[in-house]
């Protein structure tokens, strides 16, 4: 192709000939630059958060937007975070306090055999949830273990020995002077255990608490920082994956929500105050005249208007025109917000808002609530909390040691309506009826058909149980099925009775 005249010829660039087609040189700087920068570094990321954040997650456009920073979220959570969420912030109590209150919304039934008297287990058991109020102790220690990542029950025992040793029984009975519970932010490990042959293997073996009450000004620091060995304490992680030692915060899935809401909440009480009373724009006469006095004047009358009981103003040379106020209603936006602390805690809606108390929680919502607090206390609780105090209990001779393995009952969360009740009456009676007349009885007792099949407690099993005699039973049930015998009166003519 001809060229113009007066054009320069473009310069090619240089090939390298070792280069073919598929070969292409990269500049691995910049590649690592596109990849991973923030804008301002260059390396690779360190941790999974790193990658999220300059993958794309958080941050968009090689990171020159950075959505949580733009949002106002906080980058990094600590402990102290979660705590001012928890005293503050009405949501992010409810979020921690909603699952321990509803897990120990009833004593649980401890027992060791299903006789009508008790062991001495169940004795001591029951004797010592009566007198040191353990349910609430145990409820208590389950909140702020959930404000952080765990939390230390540390239990004062009268062996005479220091907290910092190990706890060893020397009398037939101890007892237990005192309990108390500390969140995260009391109590840091001092020491572990490194030992890859022990099988407390990574967990704590020595505490330093420092109770918050030394944080304080309005109570003196009667009490200092003290270190307790582990064999005098319980320790508890909720929401532990893989590790028993550290869990999750309750508030850690919802933290940027809750940010949400303080805003909108916030935000429409200043919405409300700037916008629902009624302002005046005043617009004074391109043509008139105002001395200073005039100024002062009428400065002076609007005052009293806005700030008192004036309903009049005296205006010269100004017209006051009325604004209309402008009033959103937060009600759709605080709404979704909900609806995603729900969904991120497990926590239905409704009893997130704490509606179940007007009897507006639907019936879908009761039952996956109850399920969820039954699972709860099956894999969590029970497991993690509370048979560890009852086997620190018999370990320390505080209770009477159980003869063999002892069951743990929780009651029904949900209270049964007149419907339900009135149809699992009719249920029991048919279902006892079939029990009776099939002699079910000489497969499994009684007492224990109550227990297995109806989930009675073994008060209420021994107590229906009581007088149910399966031989006299068996006596009655036989007369009743035998034929009876018809009479021919003598001064009729094979008449029967019945005729």
């Amino acid at each position: 192709m001809a060229r113009k005249r007066g054009t320069t010829p473009r310069k090619q660039p240089a090939v390298n000939k070792t280069d073919t087609e598929d070969n292409v040189s990269v500049n691995a700087a910049l590649l690592r630059k596109l990849l991973f920068s923030n804008g301002t570094s260059t390396l690779p990321p360190s941790s999974r958060m790193d990658f999220a954040r300059k993958a794309g997650t958080y941050s968009q456009f090689s990171g020159n937007r950075n959505i949580r920073e733009i949002v106002g979220y906080p980058d990094v959570l600590v402990y102290a975070d979660y705590l001012a969420a928890y005293e503050r912030q009405d949501v992010a109590t409810r979020v921690i306090e909603t699952y321990p209150d509803y897990t120990w919304i009833s004593k649980p039934e401890i027992y060791e055999t299903e006789g009508s008297t008790d062991t001495p287990f169940e004795v001591d058991i029951k004797n010592l949830v009566r007198k040191t109020d353990v349910i609430g102790v145990l409820r208590a220690f389950d909140i702020l273990a959930g404000i952080g990542e765990y939390g230390v029950l540390v239990i004062g025992v009268d062996d005479g020995g220091k907290m910092d040793t190990l706890l060893t029984p020397k009398k037939a009975a101890h007892k237990i002077i005192y309990m108390r519970p500390y969140a995260e932010g009391e109590v840091k490990v001092k020491e572990w255990d490194t030992n890859t042959n022990s099988e407390r293997y990574m967990h704590p073996v020595m505490y330093t608490v420092t109770p918050n009450e030394l944080q304080t000004t309005t109570m003196p620091a009667i009490v200092k920082t003290f270190d307790v060995h582990y064999s005098r304490t319980i320790h508890f992680a909720d929401n532990a994956l893989n590790s028993t030692v550290f869990g999750v915060p309750r508030l850690k899935r919802v933290y940027d929500r809750l940010v949400d809401i303080l805003k909108i909440v916030a935000g429409s009480g200043e919405m409300f105050w700037r916008g629902a009373y009624q302002g005046f724009a005043f617009e004074a006469d391109a043509e008139g005249e105002l001395t200073t006095e005039d100024k002062t004047a009428m400065k002076d009358d609007i005052q009293r208007y806005l700030m008192g009981l004036d309903r009049a103003m005296l205006l010269k040379g100004v017209q006051a025109k009325p604004l209309s106020p402008a009033v959103a209603s937060p009600k759709d936006h605080l709404d979704a917000q909900l609806t995603m602390v729900a969904i991120a805690s497990r926590i239905p809606k409704r009893i997130l808002a704490g509606s179940e108390m007007g009897k507006l929680a639907s019936t879908q919502d009761a039952e996956n609530w109850s399920q969820q607090i039954t699972t709860r206390r099956t894999n969590v609780t029970e497991p993690r909390l509370l048979r560890p105090f009852i086997d620190f209990c018999t370990t320390n001779r505080i209770i009477a040691s159980p003869q063999g393995e002892y069951n743990v009952i929780w009651a029904a969360l949900t209270a049964p309506s007149d419907k339900d009740v009135s149809e699992t009456a009719m249920n029991f009676t048919n279902a006892l009826s079939t029990y009776a007349t099939a002699s079910l009885y000489l497969v499994m007792p009684f007492k224990e058909y109550l227990m297995n099949i109806w989930r009675y407690t073994v008060e209420q099993a021994n107590i229906m149980s009581k007088g149910f005699d399966a031989k006299a039973f068996e006596k009655i049930k036989a007369a009743q099925n035998e034929p009876k015998q018809v009479k021919t009166p003598a001064n009729t003519k094979g008449e029967t009775e019945d005729t």
